[in-house]
């Protein structure tokens, strides 16, 4: 795997683990549902250290998984024939309910 990639997918990794942290703090129920994840894993990924996120971000392969098992979904989104809801700015609280 070439050195730029690997390091791309180490950046996503470390993001995507200070998300998952930040969902399960603000809202341990809701993020269970969003990441799919029993209450003992949400515990221990809400726990880590700083140091603990950065060694499993290092792993070379992407941590986070692609959810949409039918395609017919995944196509239904991509070809408007779902309306998704207008994502939320990133400095603004999002509606109760509502995965990130």
């Amino acid at each position: 795997m070439e050195n730029d990639t690997l390091r791309l997918i180490q950046e996503m990794n470390f993001s995507y683990l200070l998300l998952i942290q930040r969902l399960l703090k603000e809202d341990k129920a809701m993020g269970m549902t969003c990441l799919g994840v029993s209450s003992e894993m949400a515990d221990i990924l809400a726990a880590l250290t700083l140091k603990e996120v950065a060694r499993l971000a290092a792993v070379p392969q992407i941590l986070c998984s692609f959810r949409f098992q039918d395609n017919t979904v995944l196509a239904a989104l991509t070809h408007g024939q779902i309306e998704v809801p207008a994502t939320p700015h990133p400095l603004t609280s999002k509606p109760a309910g509502q995965c990130a």
